[in-house]
């Protein structure tokens, strides 16, 4: 695996951490609202953003490191 392919990788399992971290906390608050209520809270707040896009730069960053 090159270093392309292994910053992909780390992209998408971001994206899928954040996706199933959604999921879960709308298990947890309950489904009986909308089940997109936890990515409305999450667009609507910069500092989630910012965590994510931290996230993001570390896996690339990891990927060209090794």
């Amino acid at each position: 695996m090159d270093e392309s392919d292994a910053a992909l990788l780390g992209v998408v399992g971001v994206a899928v951490g954040v996706v199933l971290a959604a999921m879960a906390a709308a298990s947890l608050l309950g489904l009986d609202g909308s089940a997109f209520r936890p990515f409305v809270l999450l667009a609507a707040e910069p500092f989630a953003w910012i965590v994510v896009a931290a996230l993001v730069v570390a896996a690339v960053g990891n990927a060209y490191i090794d």
